[in-house]
């Protein structure tokens, strides 16, 4: 399992476009991907349940990515996350 860390820069916080590209690179790959905020985990291929965490802007959250293809995937998702 991969663990990312990352605050959220984004002015707006973990806002709609960011939710769907995170929603629409986590559901490309076979592996389990999570979002942790505040305690609470979601599935990272839900858009609403993404939005629904919350997250402000200089809020931390960790993405986990577990599975078969959890390196590849994790690369891609690393390299998203560096715009939010």
């Amino acid at each position: 399992m991969l663990e990312l860390p990352c605050d959220i820069t984004d002015p707006l916080g973990l806002h709609v476009q960011l939710a769907v590209l995170l929603a629409g690179e986590a559901a490309r790959w076979r592996s389990r991907v999570t979002l942790t905020h505040a305690g609470r985990t979601v599935d990272a291929r839900q858009t609403f349940d993404l939005m629904m965490l919350g997250v402000r802007p200089g809020e931390h959250v960790v993405v986990r990515v577990d599975g078969p293809d959890e390196a590849t995937a994790g690369e891609a998702i690393r390299k998203l996350l560096a715009t939010f």
